[in-house]
């Protein structure tokens, strides 16, 4: 397994990083730290701390998945976890995900992370699109998605991906050397990432956690990352794949048959132009609620979600007695 940790002037969390770190650091094949322009003495911490016999250091201008898919291009192990300073994973957590990706031959396996805050203390629980697969599944161990479900749960969650955190998982390396998180989506990257390779991954889950996703004020400005409409796009964007790969791979054709896509995607559609309005209106100075476009907007979102999940709970009803 390789480890990339991607740092920008994140010292203040390095001496605590470097103890959860070497608790596990002897399962790392290797470990590649990318570092964008820290200024706040981060690598020479890492350096003076992290012990390994082959920890190499790499630099890159800033940008989130510039720097992530640049690292991931200098590993070589099999699978890789990407190592943000201020979360964390236990040992048996990682060995939990390798020998799940192992078993079911996964590009990815995903698990929940606990929250804590800036400093370390629990925060309340965050519904995830994880629980609903768990809850939908009644899983109570680790289990492959079908095709199916991969593509229903994506389509239908633009707004919070299925790829949750990537704290509490593991990707295969040659996945993504092969296809890098695109760059395009500000911080929704790995979620367009998702909805790139709909068609194409293989997951899995597992209802175990065993990792902290630490919310802290970030070392870059918001506005780096700020794209507008980003839910449409990522709707634009699920259309453009679907239409590139019904016509050339039978399997996609099978699977929007059974996800009946030729329902779905128009309710998917107003959903999104809806969501899009709704929130063009709540950035008015105006108080959206004496707005009578953004009440209708909203009329029109709600009637689109009922229509999705109303699809959506059928085909997955059909799917869950047939667990692969």
């Amino acid at each position: 397994m390789g480890v990339l940790i991607p740092t920008r002037n994140c010292a203040a969390l390095v001496p605590e990083h470097i103890a959860s770190l070497l608790s596990w650091a002897d399962l790392a094949e290797e470990i590649v730290v990318v570092d964008s322009d820290s200024e706040d003495g981060t690598v020479d911490q890492l350096r003076a701390g992290l012990r390994h016999t082959r920890a190499i250091y790499l630099t890159h201008p800033p940008g989130l998945y510039q720097s992530w898919n640049f690292g991931i291009q200098n590993i070589s192990a099999k699978y890789v976890y990407i190592a943000t300073v201020g979360d964390a994973i236990t040992r048996t957590g990682l060995e939990h995900l390798r020998q799940v990706a192992e078993e079911f031959g996964s590009d990815l396996v995903i698990s929940k992370p606990r929250f804590i805050n800036a400093a370390g203390q629990a925060l309340p629980d965050s519904r995830w699109l994880i629980d609903e697969i768990l809850e939908g599944r009644k899983l109570e161990g680790p289990a492959p998605l079908s095709r199916t479900e991969q593509f229903l749960h994506t389509v239908t969650n633009l707004w919070c991906a299925l790829t949750g955190s990537s704290a509490s998982n593991l990707y295969r390396t040659d996945f993504l050397k092969q296809r890098p998180f695109p760059t395009d989506f500000g911080l929704a990257g790995d979620g367009a990432w998702s909805v790139q390779n709909i068609f194409d991954l293989r997951i899995a889950v597992t209802p175990r956690r065993f990792s902290t996703f630490r919310a802290h004020p970030k070392s870059y400005p918001a506005a780096d990352y700020q794209v507008d409409s980003l839910g449409l796009q990522l709707f634009r964007l699920a259309q453009k794949v679907v239409a590139e790969q019904r016509v050339r791979n039978a399997a996609a054709a099978e699977i929007l048959e059974a996800a009946r896509w030729a329902e779905l995607e128009p309710a998917l559609n107003e959903a999104a132009l809806a969501q899009d309005e709704l929130d063009r209106r709540r950035r008015a100075k105006t108080p959206w609620l004496l707005q009578p476009a953004a009440w209708r907007a909203r009329r029109a979102r709600n009637r689109a979600q009922r229509k999705i999940r109303q699809i959506t709970g059928h085909v997955l009803d059909g799917e869950r007695p047939h667990d692969r």
